[in-house]
């Protein structure tokens, strides 16, 4: 197995998005510079382990995303979807389960009918 900088330079941006945040706010949360996270989401950079560390706070990715990709089994996005889930209020997430639900169910007919 080796390290994968681009990869891991995706599973940042791509946590980042979801979150809503611009690189300079996530440059400013980290303390770190500009074209320092531009350089990991590029893959074109190694983030030290305090950078790396904070990232992963800031962004509430599982440390596993970044060193032990192996060892999830889901999506960036995937897991990216299941934080913010649990991140939301009880209705939030009542809200959620209920709506998809009602598109699995629309997909199983559709699928059924061909």
């Amino acid at each position: 197995m080796h390290y994968d900088m681009k990869r891991v330079g995706k599973v940042i941006q791509t946590a980042r998005i979801s979150k809503g945040l611009t690189q300079t706010a996530l440059a400013d949360r980290v303390e770190s510079s500009l074209r320092t996270i531009i350089a990991i989401e590029n893959g074109q950079r190694n983030p030290t382990f305090e950078t790396i560390f904070k990232i992963i706070h800031v962004l509430s990715i599982p440390a596993d995303l970044i060193f032990r990709p192996d060892a999830t089994s889901a999506t960036p996005e995937q897991e990216q979807f299941i934080r913010e889930f649990l991140d939301a209020e009880e209705s939030g997430q009542d809200l959620s389960i209920a709506a998809s639900r009602a598109i699995w169910r629309e997909l199983r007919n559709n699928s059924s009918k061909k």
